[in-house]
């Protein structure tokens, strides 16, 4: 049993991981957007959110974990 959840923690954490990877990139590129057009900066959210919806909605149809 300690496998199993040790293996389950493991696959969590990783997805994690790549979806905090993902939510940083998109948060970083609509900031240099945000930066370069002199919008302000806490518009750039939602360059992360929108990454983290686009990957939220292709997991499963493109193996985003795998």
């Amino acid at each position: 049993m300690p496998e199993f959840l040790n293996e389950l923690m493991k696959t969590g954490f990783n997805a994690l991981v790549k979806l905090m990877v993902g939510f940083s990139i998109g948060t970083g590129a609509g900031a240099a957007v945000c930066w370069y057009y002199g919008i302000p900066m806490g518009l750039s959210v939602i360059g992360g959110i929108l990454v983290l919806g686009i990957a939220l909605a292709l997991i499963s149809d493109l193996g985003f974990f795998s």
